[in-house]
């Protein structure tokens, strides 16, 4: 039996560069970071000072169960993907066991589920329900599109946006599904940035992924959301199809719970492997769009993977971390990646690595793009989420030829 084709025929997206895709294209082709000291709660206690905040008014929240940021940021990506479609809920509610919903966050993604744990604890109550909890935003998000089919949370820290996506894809692909909408939310949360401070991970100031001077992340956050189709689904409405999913992998290289293995095995691992089931070779790529934190152990694991997969062509295929742009938006992180990856497939550009000054001696053969977008007809893209606990995740998109 042949595999249906998985294309992408909406997206959308808030991020602290762009509030929808238009403006978060435009930034990426303009090379524009959103990080700044505006942030929703004060960092001045912490080691970093910038964060990717959204820079759009969210409606105050505090006391509203039913709307809490991540709710917001989600409702807003989902809505935008939904109108950029065509797609209209009725037609998601008319699909019924046909639609569902893979959906990526991280633990620390809801600062009221902390406050929770805080308040029973300190009252005394030994209770394990607040586990429960923890994703519960997904019974809105699920009410929200009407639909009935399967659904799933992805909370596999920083690698769960590209997973949510590689799940949506086997439910396509094995045909158990026609559309499935995925991505993933994460807003900025204390709760995260005092633990990244904890690791002393934070940035000074603003981030520098692969630069020689790197000295740690930005926290940032947003939410992005994909419609994704069979290719007999989208013809049959007449979708635009902004390109196809040809392979992905999930992989775990147990090293350590919060360091990456320095060999690089874990990452350049997950990179073949999505290759593999994408049915290339690493030397027909184009643009690598990279896991790219900014730690001094990060960068120098990611690229060692990138240089052993391109090899001889390490040369020849482009590398960037849209991080040093939007911050690191954690469980949303490989989402919003694999939106900037869609647009520059589609526009035909490769976006930059801002502030990347200067790069070290052993990474020089490879293409690090720097500062400015490159004009390019892109093919063939692959987006890497690396994450604590070993994670790994990399995801192939292509034109759609079909």
């Amino acid at each position: 039996m042949s595999k249906s084709k998985v294309v992408v025929t909406g997206m959308g997206v808030i991020a602290a560069n762009g509030n929808n895709i238009a403006q978060f294209g435009d930034a990426l082709k303009a090379g524009r970071s959103g990080l700044r000291k505006d942030t929703p709660f004060d960092l001045s206690s912490l080691r970093s000072s910038e964060a990717g905040a959204v820079n759009k008014h969210i409606p105050e929240i505090e006391g509203v169960q039913d709307e809490e940021r991540v709710v917001w940021l989600a409702k807003d990506a989902l809505n935008e993907a939904l109108q950029d479609s065509g797609l209209r809920r009725s037609e998601l509610r008319s699909l019924k066991q046909r639609a569902g919903l893979s959906l990526s966050t991280s633990l620390g993604s809801n600062d009221r589920m902390m406050r929770y744990i805080h308040d029973h604890q300190s009252a005394g109550e030994a209770n394990p329900y607040w586990l429960t909890r923890i994703p519960a935003f997904l019974q809105h998000l699920v009410r929200h599109l009407e639909i009935s089919g399967p659904v799933y949370t992805t909370m596999s820290a920083c690698a769960a946006g590209t997973a949510a996506m590689g799940i949506a894809f086997d439910q396509i692909a094995g045909g158990k599904a026609d559309v499935m909408i995925a991505g993933g939310a994460d807003p900025l949360a204390a709760f995260s940035c005092y633990g990244f401070h904890a690791l002393k991970a934070l940035s000074p100031d603003e981030c520098r992924p692969f630069d020689a001077a790197r000295n740690g992340i930005s926290i940032g956050e947003g939410s992005a959301f994909f419609v994704v189709e069979s290719l007999e689904h989208a013809r049959s409405r007449k979708a635009r199809i902004y390109g196809e999913i040809l392979g992905y992998s999930i992989g775990n290289e147990a090293h350590h719970i919060t360091s990456p293995d320095p060999s690089g095995a874990g990452a350049l691992a997950s990179m073949r492997h999505a290759l593999d089931q994408a049915g290339l070779r690493a030397d027909q790529l184009d643009y690598i769009n990279a896991h790219g934190t900014s730690t001094p152990m990060n960068d120098a694991m990611e690229l060692k993977a990138i240089g052993e997969l391109l090899g001889e062509q390490r040369g020849q295929v482009a590398v960037s971390s849209t991080k040093s742009m939007t911050g690191h938006c954690l469980g949303a992180a490989g989402s919003i990646e694999l939106a900037a990856c869609f647009i520059a497939l589609h526009e035909g550009f490769i976006p930059p690595t801002s502030r990347l000054a200067e790069v070290e001696a052993e990474h020089q053969s490879l293409w690090l793009v720097k500062d400015s977008p490159v004009k390019a007809d892109l093919t063939y893209i692959l987006s890497n989420s690396f994450a604590f606990s070993g994670n790994t995740s990399s995801i192939v998109i292509g034109k759609c030829n079909g």
